[in-house]
């Protein structure tokens, strides 16, 4: 019996993983990265995910739209991102086109999704937000 309810715990444990896959929001972003690229940020989608004090964070790059999206998820559906949109959004490009700089450059876009209550996802980062960042 014990074997029994030992499996059943653990298969619901695992679907209630499987249906907390996020899918990213639609977008009209396009970009144009080089084959070795997105090669090397595909390996991104099969990272676990990187767990803070209260967010989980993860990385979807799709390849078609040459597009990675960074996920910050909060760990409960009771928290709340409070912060203030209009500042975080441009400390986000920042982020970006230092993190990513030469991959924006040659075709990567890179977006940022805060799911949950409060939260917002950026425009994509691509190389004409870089080059006006940098005047």
């Amino acid at each position: 019996m014990k074997k029994i309810a030992c499996s059943v715990l653990a298969g619901l444990m695992l679907s209630g993983c499987a249906a907390l896959e996020l899918t990213p929001p639609p977008t009209d972003f396009s970009g144009d990265l080089p084959e070795a690229l997105k090669e090397e940020f595909a390996a991104l989608n099969e990272l676990p995910p990187e767990g803070g004090r209260g967010e989980v964070r993860t990385f979807h790059f799709d390849r078609e739209r040459s597009l990675l999206t960074i996920i910050r998820q909060l760990r409960s559906t009771r928290w709340n991102w409070q912060m203030d949109q209009s500042k975080v959004k441009p400390a986000l490009v920042d982020v970006a086109c230092e993190n990513f700089g030469e991959a924006i450059a040659q075709g990567l876009g890179v977006r940022f999704w805060y799911t949950g209550a409060g939260g917002f996802v950026s425009e994509p980062v691509t190389r004409e937000t870089c080059a006006a960042n940098k005047s």
